[in-house]
């Protein structure tokens, strides 16, 4: 908490900096100064040639980068905002900006700059989207889908994960790759909510549709939601998998876990594919489709990746919408793909033979089962579903009834209609 505190505050720091001194006084000389948020792991080398070659076909413009973790963006930009200097633009996800009040809509900018919704995979589209608004550019896009370690299959006499897979049979694969005094399990399930409703999609649930007047719809505690908590509970009881180690246990820890091979199968996005294959040559890996719910009849995934967004009241709207514009270029896209795992928002690019290895190609085909995660544009209730998330996983709550008071809790958060 210290570290997002001090975070949020160098980042205000910035901001102001950048506010004062962002319209250069006016001259011909003058430099505009363009506040850009990313998180933290996306100021890489695609990332910092887009701004030279930004700041090379606008002379009289800098960008300036700060990056944090994505769940400061809103405390960042909201503070920002209360300051009066807002920043220009932010990376995270235009839907929770929205959602919360803090994103300005660029439908105008869409048309004018002859941007059009056909151009883009649906799934992409819901992070933009706010009561049938547009509120940024989608910047990538992913599909959570199940890697999983081809050594530790071949070792337990196992076939890997076949694309009609199943819960339950899913639930066998992990008992057999599961060590008889548990030092090896199966599966690793961390408090992460963007890796529970990859789980619960794929179960045929759902946590919250938002619908044209903006008004959200909650259902946390629907039976597809609570048989896939209690599903997970239950894998994490039996010893099958590994569970949260502590609150902050996220994916960070789960993917450790998987990387050291104490873990067979692992539930993330492409990002973590292209990570372990580095760190880990020696060792073959796989992808597979998430299996198919309790019933065997629906199929679905969490869909990752993010958006780029403009904070009401920027002070260089046009400028921020440009650069955005040229960080989810195409070619920029196939580099960020190439180079740091992201997929494209575009079937375009997605076209590309490239994206034709196997192991890519999974994550590429899931996308088409894929929703945004987009109860955290609503920040109250995204709250009260990671408390319940924490009660079940952690303290072995009922998940029946840590959802039914996330409910009422994320009903009462939004008041009457």
């Amino acid at each position: 908490m210290r570290g997002k505190v001090r975070w949020l505050a160098a980042a205000l720091a910035t901001v102001l900096v950048a506010g004062a001194c962002g319209s250069g006084g006016g001259g011909k000389n003058s430099t505009t100064v363009v506040h850009v948020i990313m998180t933290d792991d996306w100021v890489t080398a695609p990332y910092n040639d887009a701004v030279r070659e930004f700041e090379r076909t606008h002379p009289n413009v800098r960008i300036q980068t700060d990056k944090g973790p994505i769940r400061a963006m809103t405390d960042a930009v909201r503070a920002g905002i209360s300051a009066g200097a807002p920043p220009d633009v932010v990376q995270g996800h235009a839907v929770t900006g929205a959602g919360q009040e803090l994103a300005d809509p660029v439908d105008d900018l869409w048309k004018k700059h002859k941007v059009t919704a056909g151009e883009y995979l649906q799934g992409a589209l819901e992070d933009v989207t706010w009561g049938g608004r547009r509120y940024g550019l989608p910047l990538d896009t992913n599909a959570m889908a199940l890697l999983y370690n081809v050594d530790q299959f071949r070792a337990a006499g196992l076939t890997p994960p076949n694309p009609s897979m199943d819960f339950g049979q899913f639930e066998a694969l992990a008992r057999g790759l599961t060590s008889a005094d548990g030092s090896r399990r199966g599966l690793v399930v961390p408090v992460d909510t963007w890796v529970t409703f990859g789980w619960i999609t794929a179960n045929g649930g759902e946590l919250v549709r938002v619908g044209a007047d903006g008004r959200p719809q909650f259902s946390l505690d629907q039976p597809a939601v609570v048989d896939t908590l209690g599903y997970l509970q239950r894998l994490v009881d039996e010893g099958v998998a590994f569970g949260p180690a502590g609150p902050d246990a996220r994916s960070t820890d789960a993917y450790a876990l998987f990387r050291s091979g104490n873990v067979a199968m692992y539930a993330s996005g492409s990002w973590d594919l292209v990570k372990v294959l580095k760190e880990a040559p020696t060792a073959k890996f796989g992808v597979a489709l998430m299996p198919s719910g309790l019933t065997g009849t629906t199929r679905g995934t969490a869909m990752g990746g993010s958006s780029l967004w403009i904070p009401k009241g920027a002070a260089h709207r046009e400028l921020g919408f440009e650069f955005m514009q040229l960080l989810t270029s195409d070619p920029y896209a196939l580099r960020f793909a190439k180079e740091e795992g992201r997929l494209p928002t575009r079937p375009r690019v997605l076209a590309d033979a490239y994206f034709e290895q196997p192991l890519l190609a999974v994550f590429v085909q899931q996308l088409d089962t894929a929703h945004v995660p987009i109860l955290g544009a609503l920040h109250d209730a995204a709250l009260a579903f990671d408390q319940a998330l924490n009660q079940v996983l952690r303290e072995r709550a009922n998940p029946k009834a840590a959802l039914a008071a996330a409910q009422v809790r994320a009903v009462a958060s939004i008041g009457p209609s």
